[in-house]
């Protein structure tokens, strides 16, 4: 009698991905259920769906951001910067993390979930909707108080878009969140506000 061979392994073993912990299950059961059980009536998706694909590539922050600047404030310029920056830069490394991350978006992991908005061709994790949501909120914020309020929840719709909509698993939205807080708390420490 020979040795027992150890069995063979295939290229597409080795390539396929750990089943999901719990944590990871959890964040996918959830993201479901509001992406998908959770009624989706046209006159809310509708609205909701332009205010997330307004915030792509950080679009929305970049218009908020010269709306003083329409309004006739002192050194707009700056004031616009002081924003548009962070939120830049938030973005762009960002999209670093998603290329080391990798998680799929949820309507690609799970085929069987619609796709309700266009989808972005980068990853899932983390949301950059929410981290230039946050960084934006902080930033316009610092220069214009009186609409922190507005701000807020501005943000705080946008992010819950990206789970309603199915973009994004609630975990990318909170990873996004924790990412823009400190980005956003590091740039209004750091950075003087432009007078």
């Amino acid at each position: 009698m020979g040795m027992p061979t150890p069995p063979h392994h295939t290229p597409a073993d080795a390539a396929a991905p750990p089943p999901p912990g719990r944590l990871d299950s959890l964040d996918r059961a959830l993201s479901r259920r509001a992406a998908i059980d959770w009624p989706h009536p046209r006159w809310l998706t509708l609205p909701l769906s332009g205010l997330s694909l307004s915030a792509n590539y950080g679009v929305l922050w970049y218009v908020l951001s010269l709306v003083p600047w329409l309004l006739g404030a002192a050194h707009p310029l700056w004031r616009a910067l002081y924003v548009a920056a962070p939120v830049t830069l938030v973005e762009m490394t960002g999209f670093v993390i998603k290329l080391f991350v990798g998680r799929a978006r949820p309507p690609i992991a799970d085929p069987s979930q619609p796709e309700q908005i266009p989808l972005p061709l980068s990853k899932s994790f983390p949301s950059s909707h929410a981290s230039m949501a946050v960084v934006g909120t902080f930033t316009l914020g610092a220069l214009y108080p009186q609409a922190i309020p507005a701000l807020v929840v501005l943000a705080l719709v946008l992010m819950c878009s990206r789970v309603y909509l199915g973009v994004h698993y609630l975990g990318d939205v909170l990873g996004g969140l924790a990412y823009g807080l400190i980005w956003g708390a590091a740039w209004v420490l750091l950075i003087p506000r432009p007078a």
